[in-house]
């Protein structure tokens, strides 16, 4: 008898649990979805933000991701502005930067970030290359879209949320052409963005442009971190790019990451695999 009566109270108690731990999971259920087209099913996640401004490229859509703990603090946040953002987090083929983000986070490997994703809005190719050439047209409207970030986003972004706005403390990324602008970024523009991140950066744009300008710039005063990457054998080469960081002055695994990985290819799928190491590396905790 005395063994039945410690086992309905084990019971009594396993369900007890139970209904305490749906109710908390339910708390964390009821949190608005983390991306333009995410789920809510984290507890305490990170929330996207739809934000735009008439006066940023006519109004161009950008989500702002705001990290775990945003709204019950008063805390300072570095910010990463990456580009092709409708696919930054959880929309179709997305690259979820921000379920990234949040797993990192959590577990204490990166320092809680702002992201900032800016829609191409079907002007890669003009956005996104600093040079003219003779291919992919319209093209060679980079420095418009990085003055447009630094001129009129990065001041409003900064305007409504807590950053950090020093350029050791701003970050730009992109992957593809998207990488290609970033790096350039880092080189015209460091005054800006002082860590940058290329994913299978398109070095090859006008016969190779970018190796010959990052030459007679110099290294970049401000640039605190420079992260690339690409896969192989079938994605874009870094072009001795490596060899000019290292010629600058830049030191592997101090301030400079660069991988190439095997079997990795042009595609969000690869990138999203890499995107840990590279927010590790950009912004350690």
């Amino acid at each position: 008898m005395r063994q039945a009566v410690r086992t309905d109270d084990t019971l009594r108690a396993l369900r007890g649990l139970l209904v305490f731990v749906v109710g908390v999971s339910s708390l964390g259920c009821a949190q608005s979805p983390t991306g333009p087209k995410g789920d809510p099913w984290r507890f305490l996640p990170g929330t996207v933000l739809p934000v735009s401004n008439p006066a940023f490229r006519g109004g161009r859509q950008c989500w702002v991701y705001l990290p775990p703990g945003y709204a019950q603090s008063d805390r300072r946040y570095p910010v990463l502005y990456l580009s092709d953002g409708e696919i930054a987090f959880d929309a179709t083929y997305g690259m979820h930067v921000n379920r990234t983000c949040e797993d990192l986070i959590r577990r204490g490997e990166m320092a809680p970030i702002i992201v900032v994703a800016i829609e191409s809005a079907g002007q890669r190719t003009y956005d996104y290359t600093p040079w003219q050439a003779y291919y992919w047209q319209p093209n060679g409207g980079g420095d418009l879209y990085l003055k447009a970030i630094r001129d009129t986003l990065k001041p409003e972004i900064d305007r409504r949320f807590r950053t950090r706005p020093e350029p050791e403390n701003t970050a730009i990324a992109g992957s593809s052409l998207g990488g290609l602008i970033a790096v350039y970024a880092a080189y015209a523009y460091d005054s800006t963005f002082g860590r940058v991140a290329g994913f299978s950066p398109t070095y090859g744009y006008a016969s190779g442009a970018i190796r010959p300008f990052m030459t007679n710039h110099g290294r970049p005063a401000f640039v605190v971190r420079f992260y690339q990457d690409t896969g192989w054998p079938d994605d874009n080469s870094l072009g001795g790019i490596e060899d000019e960081l290292l010629s600058q002055g830049f030191v592997l695994g101090l301030d400079l990451m660069s991988v190439t990985a095997e079997g990795g290819e042009h595609s969000a799928t690869s990138w999203e695999h890499r995107f840990p190491n590279a927010l590790r590396f950009l912004f350690p905790p």
